[in-house]
């Protein structure tokens, strides 16, 4: 089972193009990949204020690129409840163009007042696709363990990490990514953005990454676009937690 991450300078405000370039990308690495993720609200550039664009047309612009690529595609919308604020949801679209999972952000950026304009997720969310069994997070989900530890008692072999995650922080970026891995004797995939949000001041690390069960970086995206691809080595996560007693 082979994830992709896909590694892109952001674009902010302008859907057309950010599925411009998701396309453009899908085209060159969908044959090499069984699954492909896209970082935190790609279509729309993630800013801790609501979009004024259509969390349900985004939502099936996803579907469309999954199905006419015939690969499985991790994307996200802001998803709107009836009388609520929107919330940050991470979407995985099957190769026919159906919802897999939908999985809301649970912890939200309070140093950045993501809380003032989003609502979190209510519950963990996993699903089983090409044979592993994968939980979700969302950037600021990162630094909670104990939603980590949760998939694991849930089963998962591997996480999908979606962020939007500033330059400055990078340092915690690869260390949160390979401490949840090491903890869990899991893998870990994260995706993040690149590219400076002239609105917010904020300049956007890509390093996307890929850490295996024992918390080693087997594939790192660097400062490119392009992307971050490895296989999920699902036997080699169970010997390694019947090994060490954690499960």
């Amino acid at each position: 089972m082979r994830v992709c991450c896909a590694q892109l300078i952001q674009v902010w405000d302008d859907v057309d193009a950010a599925f411009a370039k998701a396309d453009s990308f899908l085209n060159e690495y969908s044959g090499t990949a069984d699954m492909v993720m896209f970082s935190e609200q790609f279509a729309t550039g993630w800013r801790p204020s609501p979009s004024q664009i259509s969390g349900e047309d985004v939502k099936r612009r996803w579907l469309a690129l999954a199905a006419k690529h015939n690969v499985c595609v991790v994307g996200s919308y802001q998803k709107v409840e009836a009388g609520g604020l929107p919330q940050n949801t991470m979407l995985v679209c099957g190769p026919a163009g159906e919802v897999i999972a939908e999985y809301s952000k649970m912890f939200l950026f309070v140093p950045g007042k993501e809380d003032r304009c989003f609502s979190p997720g209510h519950a963990p969310v996993t699903f089983a696709y090409g044979g592993v069994k994968f939980g979700c997070a969302i950037c600021f989900d990162l630094r909670f363990p104990e939603l980590f530890r949760e998939y694991l008692k849930m089963g998962c072999e591997c996480v999908l990490v979606q962020a939007a995650w500033p330059a400055s922080r990078v340092a915690d970026w690869e260390l949160l990514l390979r401490a949840r891995a090491l903890e869990n004797r899991g893998f870990v995939f994260g995706t993040a953005c690149m590219g400076y949000d002239p609105v917010s001041g904020t300049d956007y690390c890509g390093r996307s990454l890929v850490c295996d069960y024992e918390g080693r970086v087997i594939c790192d995206g660097g400062v490119f676009e392009g992307g971050c691809t490895a296989e999920v080595d699902v036997g080699g996560v169970r010997r390694m937690r019947v090994e060490w007693g954690i499960i």
